[in-house]
């Protein structure tokens, strides 16, 4: 923990802080935002977080957005605001500098609420991986490392959408970016001297590339567990199912198992029932699910295998057999040996579902490089020498 503490007011609301930090300046007012948003415009970085819930919904409800620009620390409150187009002004803004850690499922609430994905952008666990601090380290641990300062995560399960914000709420909140902007400075010094930044600015592009994209309900029915083993009318029987639960469960917000489970879709895919008595006869699928969408489901089975084959997807790959994780264990080697020698995570180096592919290719006789690692500092750093192994393991 941090010690001394002190007390200020503002707006009626008492916030306890740590006397390391600049009070933080509560914005609850569209007024109060704007004037906030015109000091953080002139900053080159801005260290950004946001609290949110979605325990009981689809889509995240953003409870507090926090700003930090070295001087000032702000948490802005979304609920009491309403009219965040300053805010998303900011987030645009590409002489701005926005530092996140971690920042996938802030750029997913940010754009969902404000309708806009943060860039320039700088994810401080992403740089972490690049600057020998391990792969997926979290905020308090890194904070720890670089600066020598110990944080109290006591609010990771908190109610952001109460009111008032608890001293204790608000701290950590004003935490989470105060120290931010620090470790970017660090991380960025770093980066520059070892002449990796261009590498982070390649990942932090192909973030935002991606958070653009609209999410398809049809392509989210490779995620379930099992798919693999469904042959291609099975597939897209499975494809019809987990559509149209992605639909439902964005109309009724609510998450995609609280609707119907994955478990339950796969079990649909592969028994193929045709009547009510048939579907009561699935496991998991609960009373209430069969009287509310047992008719629908069943036509979404019938459909599916009435497509001809050329409407069904492509069989999902199977985990890889015994007889080439000989040959993916050597091509972690590979990488492990080039991660040593940059001094950085293997995991960001080259990622476990790349290697599989590559490993599929050189099984297959004819090897290929995974897009991953076929362009960009990726195929410079590890690619090649991936390439030239597995041309060497296929004569």
């Amino acid at each position: 923990m941090l010690s001394p503490v002190e007390n200020i007011c503002e707006d009626d609301l008492l916030i306890t802080i740590d006397s390391t930090m600049p009070a933080p300046i509560l914005v609850d007012s569209p007024a109060g935002l704007l004037e906030a948003m015109s000091i953080c415009n002139g900053a080159a970085a801005i260290a950004v977080d946001t609290e949110f819930m979605r325990t009981d919904t689809f889509y995240p409800i953003l409870g507090l957005v926090q700003l930090c620009d070295g001087n000032n620390t702000w948490l802005a409150d979304p609920l009491s605001i309403g009219d965040l187009s300053s805010l998303s002004a900011l987030l645009t803004n590409p002489s701005v500098i926005k530092v996140f850690h971690s920042c996938s499922e802030d750029l997913e609430v940010l754009h969902r609420v404000l309708g806009v994905v943060p860039s320039p952008l700088f994810d401080t666990q992403v740089a972490a991986s690049f600057t020998g601090h391990g792969f997926s380290r979290g905020y308090a641990a890194l904070v720890s490392a670089v600066l020598g300062v110990t944080l109290d995560k006591h609010e990771t399960r908190s109610d952001w959408l109460q009111r008032p914000l608890s001293d204790s709420q608000c701290r950590y909140a004003a935490e989470d970016v105060h120290f931010l902007l620090q470790v970017y400075e660090q991380l960025n010094a770093r980066l520059q001297s070892s002449g990796r930044l261009s590498w982070l600015k390649e990942e932090m592009q192909a973030l935002v590339a991606e958070a653009c994209q609209p999410s398809c309900p049809d392509a989210y029915y490779p995620r379930i567990k099992g798919a693999w083993r469904l042959g291609r009318k099975g597939l897209a029987i499975l494809r019809e199912l987990a559509g149209w639960r992605e639909i439902e469960a964005r109309r009724r917000d609510k998450p995609r198992n609280r609707v119907i489970p994955d478990r339950v879709l796969l079990e649909l895919a592969q028994n193929l029932p045709d009547n009510r008595q048939q579907l009561s006869g699935v496991q998991d699928l609960h009373p209430g699910m069969q009287r509310r969408y047992g008719d629908k489901l069943l036509e979404l089975v019938a459909a599916g295998q009435h497509l001809a084959d050329r409407d069904c997807p492509d069989p999902l790959p199977a985990p890889l057999p015994r007889e080439a994780r000989k040959m993916l264990d050597q091509c972690r080697d590979v990488v492990k040996d080039r991660a040593e020698q940059l001094d950085m995570a293997p995991e960001i180096l080259a990622r476990k579902k790349d290697l599989e592919s590559l490993v599929r290719t050189i099984m297959a006789g004819s090897v290929q490089l995974p897009p991953a690692l076929s362009s960009g500092w990726r195929h410079q750093q590890i690619g090649r020498d991936l390439e030239n192994h597995a041309q060497q393991a296929t004569l």
